[in-house]
């Protein structure tokens, strides 16, 4: 693991994906800010605040439950928590999807520089973009089935987390061990999880990617490193 980190770094440092790293970062706060200038509006005064007070002037107990100044805070800053969170995972996913483009790139230069193992027969393009699908499906249905509990206080930074976690995990390992892996090993790999390692690195990034600007620089590190996890143990043949 200390080789990992150590040739992880190093290339991350290098002037090419210093450079690289900043295409994904320039895209998404672009994107962003193009969204802030188009819907700049404040949402919540625009329709959450509006629905609150039409509830709470109506009858029976959820009316009444709605009315109370405690229940419309907690409705209130979880509306903005959830807002903020979802803000970055929109940006991170941003970045995720440029450096997804750039994967192969740099699997292929890593590999060259490092192991020169031999990723033929590649996996099929059909077998990872159903794949992609099915993960999406699961994300899908994981993010229904947290929804009750978006508006608990503290509970809901949890909750929200293990929709996005997964895709995050998920996509990571089939973008990763796709360009990492040949046909059968990266059968193996799916199978697996990628393994203790890539799952643990994955927990570490994803966290990672919860900080402002920090998550969005970092995702050239994030594909240089688990590639470098993957390509050592199938070179090793293990």
């Amino acid at each position: 693991m200390n080789s990992v980190i150590k040739r992880s770094f190093a290339d991350f440092l290098s002037l090419r994906f210093i450079l690289l790293s900043i295409l994904p970062l320039a895209v998404s706060l672009a994107s962003l800010i193009g969204l802030v200038v188009l819907f700049g509006d404040d949402i919540f005064a625009a329709f959450a605040k509006p629905q609150i007070q039409t509830y709470a002037s109506g009858d029976g107990f959820i009316a009444w439950l709605i009315s109370l100044s405690l229940v419309q805070f907690i409705i209130t800053s979880s509306f903005y928590v959830i807002s903020i969170f979802l803000a970055i995972i929109l940006s991170v996913a941003i970045a995720a999807v440029i450096t997804g483009f750039l994967t192969p790139y740099i699997v292929k230069f890593i590999n060259q520089k490092y192991y020169n193992y031999n990723t033929t027969p590649d996996p099929s393009n059909i077998r990872v973009l159903n794949l992609i699908f099915i993960t999406f499906i699961k994300f899908i249905l994981i993010f229904l089935i947290c929804i009750p509990l978006l508006f608990i206080p503290v509970i809901n930074l949890f909750i929200l987390n293990l929709p996005f976690f997964y895709l995050f995990y998920r996509l990571m390992l089939i973008d990763v061990a796709s360009n990492t892996s040949d046909r059968l090993i990266f059968e193996v790999d799916l199978q697996k999880g990628g393994g203790v390692k890539f799952f643990s690195a994955s927990v570490i990034f994803y966290i990672i990617t919860l900080i402002p600007f920090v998550g969005l620089f970092s995702q050239i590190f994030f594909v240089i490193f688990l590639s470098h996890l993957l390509l050592e143990k199938n070179s090793k043949g293990f």
